[in-house]
């Protein structure tokens, strides 16, 4: 659970009892891929997780035209507008890697 705390979100309090079930689900769910990008990714990805309702979250979904959330943005762009699972935002995450260079492709060709 380190790693929740290093991301900024927190993996429990007691404030969480209080909130809809779907919202529970919903921020375990992100936790658990938050600690399997950590483990797999280490410091090649950044989460910072930011609330819809804060200043930064306003702005946020002002300039990226954000709707709904959970939304995840990859290097400055919106990618997702729903909450996808592990291995569809891991091949995203290693796409962007590899067009920013800081990963070797991960193609084969034929």
């Amino acid at each position: 659970m380190e790693i929740m705390h290093a991301t900024g979100m927190a993996p429990y309090s007691e404030q969480l009892e209080d909130y809809p079930e779907d919202v529970k689900k919903q921020y375990f769910q992100l936790s658990e891929i938050a600690q399997k990008l950590k483990t797999e990714f280490g410091g090649s990805v950044v989460l910072d997780p930011v609330d819809s309702a804060s200043p930064q979250g306003v702005w946020l979904s002002i300039r990226h035209r954000i709707l709904r959330t959970p939304c995840i943005l990859i290097q400055g762009n919106k990618v997702y507008n729903k909450f996808p699972g592990y291995e569809e935002l891991r091949a995203t995450i290693l796409d962007a890697l590899e067009r920013s260079g800081r990963i070797a492709s991960t193609r084969v060709s034929h």
